[in-house]
């Protein structure tokens, strides 16, 4: 499935206030992960598409700037056990990753990501990294 959202309340990319996208009375917050010493330092996307696919848990963000070139990435997916062995605790849940990226104006990418794994036993970390390129 796809969607396009539109941004409002673009001004100029110097990010003074929260850009947001509309959907079906939900609002994506673009900057939400964003740490706040870095908001003034990203580019903001004027329009968002979203790709999903409900049959796998996956889908994906692609936020698009003045130019057309990508300015916000997320992805979310879940990879999830298909059986339950007998004995064992029903986690259906296996690995499921949520990771947001934006593009800095010095062209590198801030990336924060997401892990819950509970393929041996549960857990979770969250972490940030820079990029000379955009998560694929």
């Amino acid at each position: 499935m796809h969607h396009t959202l539109y941004i409002s309340g673009y001004n100029d990319g110097r990010a003074r206030k929260a850009k947001r996208a509309t959907h079906l009375a939900h609002e994506m917050d673009w900057q939400a992960r964003l740490p706040p010493n870095w908001k003034d330092q990203v580019v903001g996307p004027l329009w968002v598409q979203v790709h999903r696919d409900h049959d796998v848990g996956a889908e994906r963000w692609m936020g698009y700037n003045e130019d057309d070139q990508p300015c916000y990435c997320r992805y979310r997916f879940v990879i999830s056990r298909q059986e339950v062995q007998p004995g064992e605790p029903d986690r259906r849940l296996s690995y499921c990753e949520d990771l947001t990226a934006w593009l800095l104006r010095d062209g590198r990418w801030v990336i924060h990501r997401e892990i819950l794994s509970q393929a041996e036993r549960p857990t979770s970390y969250s972490f940030y990294s820079l990029s000379e390129r955009m998560p694929r």
